[in-house]
């Protein structure tokens, strides 16, 4: 028999109980079209406070089918009630018009304080709440020139001033990060704290929002201020210059050598595909541009090649999806004059589809995984064709040149760009270009270490620099795990069926447990807040998302599609015949466009936490199931299963955009810093400014990586084969 429930229907939330029990056994929201009593109000359906179990469900359903396909009403006339997040005075103005000592630029950081006869703090309470969704409207951005706030406040009086004094602030452990990398303006804060908090508590009383805010100046600029070169900056110099010396000298003994041949019949290209007999000679044409041209769009060799050339799209247009999402972080890090369309936009399906987005990377890490496997699998019959006996000292062998040549082949490169965000350039931006350019350029001055040792993803992880290298340590670490897990699994060839399995199931339960046990969000959610702040003090960011425990098992997925790619191959198992197998291959499509929108109930369920247990569940199967779905698509494709999907992929133009991916993946991120912090006040943001700057870092970026490839990463991957 079906025990009764009694429904109660309170201020737009549906609250269910059971019969006799106090504490209620589901929650959800129920759209405005069905509220009619007051907002103060509740109300029970049900005869005698009861109803038929049946009715409550069929009830609760159409209320939560239609408050899904609703998108979150932002009350706009309360949102204007607050003061804008950012408030900058004319930069260029200030620094020119006012030329001398007193021509002084301080950019503030603010935090509201609490006031509850407020109207405008009412309406930060209640629209900041929603935080997943909306930016913290307490932290508010000043850009102030202290003539003009001089010019102000020249007319009050002693008391008038001291009752705009709000105080220092020195709580906000985040802006405590952004003062500790400027600790260099610390004279400046002392000098001009006092003027600064007057004055922008003078402008939130003026323009009426009636509420006080404690500051810091983050840092000040003055008129004629220099840059001077130091041994960071000299040291870059150096090493650009040797390489565009290096770059010519081998293009020229290049040139030199294709004049001499005497092979007349000796096609151009084949000039460049064939090595000199001298060492010397080998070495300095490593650096010759017209030879690592032929290098990038060289066409893949051998059987593997031709079958996973398709992987190149998939990188291109990976990358494409994480330099989106990068540049609208960056966007939201800089100043928005319209916070509440970003904020309207996460509430829709759309917003959930941005916030699943962070699942592209696991295509990173599935490819990586993949290629390591391949590469150790031709290593290991290398050796047994030569039947040579594989003892411990061959298998740490092994393992050592896998690891150095790997760390070489990544680090030169990543070393440059590193050392090239930490150079010191003139202010070509304007009040922001400090707040995101120059944060990034101390994080690296100081922190640069812990990304050469790839320990960046835990370690100082509140001043990173270069914040897209937690990929590389998280990669890196997967990388020596899976090189262990390959090599036991080799020794014990018996065992490696139940190794891998017992290790793929071991790294789906890790993130479910440590999901429940640590407490973090069943999934990484983004905030507009957390992106400001540049991800500072973030725990899920840390923890959850960029942890390589976390990752692993993506990772796995990858070495495990490697594995049955081979044994399909040796067996010459037709897949591409199978039907069965082509149905569920062209099925992962619809699905893994489904599974992004999986974490839609989770997102934007506003009132009640997921339950932990299933939470937990969650958070371990998203990621993998996603790796695993994306294992078998590789595995199919490379089967040529995909029909024009495949022909698609394997388009001659993907083959350089895809080996331009990794300088494209390591810089991006500082062309969007460049590009964002020249902006002089706030940005509407719309779709076709989003796209423009979008479209403009790609390009950017994929065009500095061209230079970085010809000029760097070419001539030590062929270097490293000359060591091989």
């Amino acid at each position: 028999m079906q025990r009764p429930l009694r429904l109660r229907w309170c201020a737009g939330v549906v609250v269910v109980f059971d019969s006799g029990e106090p504490t209620a056994i589901w929650v959800t929201k129920v759209p405005r079209v069905f509220e009619t009593q007051s907002i103060r109000e509740c109300i029970t359906i049900g005869g005698a406070d009861w109803i038929h179990p049946t009715m409550m469900l069929q009830i609760v359903a159409l209320a939560a089918v239609i408050s899904a396909a609703q998108s979150f009403q932002l009350n706009m006339t309360q949102f204007y009630e607050m003061p804008p997040l950012y408030d900058l005075d004319d930069y260029d103005r200030c620094l020119q018009e006012f030329n001398g000592q007193s021509s002084t630029y301080c950019f503030v950081r603010a935090e509201v304080q609490p006031d509850e006869s407020a109207s405008s703090w009412r309406a930060i309470t209640e629209i900041s709440q929603y935080d997943r969704h909306h930016f913290d409207h307490r932290q508010l951005y000043f850009g102030l020139c202290l003539r003009e706030c001089e010019d102000s406040l020249s007319e009050l009086n002693e008391d008038e001033l001291e009752a705009l004094q709000a105080g220092l602030l020195t709580d906000n452990p985040k802006v405590n990060v952004y003062l500790d990398l400027f600790s260099a303006e610390t004279a400046n804060r002392q000098r001009h704290q006092r003027l600064t908090n007057v004055c922008l508590n003078w402008r939130l009383q003026r323009r009426g929002f009636g509420v006080l805010a404690k500051s810091v100046a983050e840092y000040c600029n003055e008129a004629g201020q220099h840059v001077e070169d130091d041994a960071w900056n000299l040291s870059f110099y150096g090493i650009l210059g040797a390489l565009l010396v290096l770059a010519c000298l081998g293009s020229l003994v290049d040139l030199l050598l294709k004049r001499r041949r005497h092979d007349k019949m000796l096609k151009e290209r084949d000039h460049y595909k064939t090595p000199p007999k001298s060492t010397a000679q080998q070495v300095l044409l490593t650096f010759s541009v017209a030879r690592n041209w032929y290098r990038l769009n060289q066409e893949p060799t051998g059987k593997i090649g031709r079958e996973l050339r398709f992987l190149d799209c998939f990188k291109f247009f990976a990358m494409f999806m994480v330099i989106f999402a990068h540049t609208n972080w960056v966007i939201y890090e800089s100043a928005i004059s319209n916070p509440q369309d970003p904020e309207r936009l996460l509430h829709t399906a759309a917003g959930t589809l941005l916030v699943s987005g962070s699942l592209i990377t696991v295509t990173f890490f599935v490819i990586s995984g993949l290629l390591l496997t391949i590469n150790w699998l031709a290593v290991s019959r290398t050796v047994e064709s030569k039947k040579e006996h594989w003892s411990v000292g061959q298998y740490a062998l092994v393992f050592l040149k896998f690891n150095v040549f790997r760390y070489i082949r990544l680090t030169v490169p990543y070393a440059f760009v590193l050392l090239m965000s930490g150079v010191y350039f003139e202010n070509a931006g304007g009040p922001l270009w400090r707040h995101i350019f120059e944060r990034e350029q101390l994080s690296c001055r100081r922190n640069w270490w812990t990304n050469l040792l790839y320990i960046n993803n835990f370690v100082r992880t509140d001043e990173r620099c270069l914040l897209q290298g937690w990929y590389l340590a998280a990669d890196t670490h997967s990388f020596v795990l899976s090189l262990i897990l390959l090599m036991v699994g080799h020794r014990f060839a018996k065992w490696s069926k139940h190794l891998y399995a017992g290790i793929l199931a071991t790294f789906v339960a890790i993130p479910m447990v440590l999901t429940y046990v640590m407490d973090y969000y069943p999934i990484f959610i983004p905030t507009p807040q957390t992106q400001k702040d540049s991800f500072i003090g973030d725990r899920q960011f840390t923890e959850f998302y960029t942890s390589s425990v976390m990752n692993f098992g993506s990772y796995f997925c990858g070495v495990l599609a490697a594995l049955v790619y081979d044994q399909l191959a040796l067996k010459q198992y037709k897949l591409r015949e199978l039907k069965s197998f082509q149905l569920l291959w062209f099925a992962l499509i619809p699905v893994g466009i489904l599974w992004l929108f999986s974490a839609h109930p989770i997102f934007q369920h506003y009132y009640v936490a997921p339950s932990a247990i299933w939470g937990a569940i969650y958070a371990g199967l998203q990621r993998n199931l996603w790796g695993f779905g994306l294992g078998i698509f590789i595995v199919g494709m490379a089967s040529k299963v995909g029909w024009i999907f495949r022909k698609f992929a394997c388009l001659p133009i993907f083959r350089i955009l895809g080996r331009l991916t990794y300088g494209a993946f390591i810089v991006h991120l500082l062309v969007a810093r460049i590009v964002l912090a020249t902006v002089r006040e706030p940005i509407y943001f719309g779709t076709g400014m989003m796209f423009a700057f979008i479209f403009f870092t790609v390009t950017m970026s994929y065009l500095c990586s061209f230079l970085l490839a010809i000029f760097l990463e070419l001539p030590v991957s062929s270097f490293l084969k000359l060591m091989r």
